[in-house]
């Protein structure tokens, strides 16, 4: 089964995230297609195959979130590290700005 060419999944609608999410969708009927040969609706298994494979895939989704949020947290670490260092840096650099103003317009 082909994808109408004609189509251009990232023009479906107004909303560039949905029209991402369609063309993943998209590619992944196409890859699902050429790995099994079949289209969901001609795809015979049994129900508990089918709650089998969900329950499988939906685990297998929440590592990845888990995985996910521990790179997230590591980052949100690293900018209140960074913006730390940066408040001390400024603290040290500009403490006689004002002073120096105060002289030049004395000047």
């Amino acid at each position: 089964m082909t994808v109408n060419p004609e189509i251009r999944p990232d023009q479906i609608t107004n909303d560039p995230i949905v029209n991402k999410v369609i063309d993943i969708i998209v590619n992944r009927h196409m890859q699902g297609m050429e790995k099994f040969g079949k289209t969901m609706d001609s795809n015979d298994r049994p129900l508990d195959e089918w709650i089998a494979e969900t329950i499988e895939e939906l685990i297998d989704a929440i590592h990845y979130l888990v995985k996910a949020r521990t790179i997230t947290d590591k980052f949100k670490v690293k900018e209140k590290e960074l913006d730390a260092m940066l408040a001390k840096f400024k603290e040290g650099t500009f403490v006689n700005e004002k002073s120096t103003e105060q002289s030049e317009e004395k000047i």
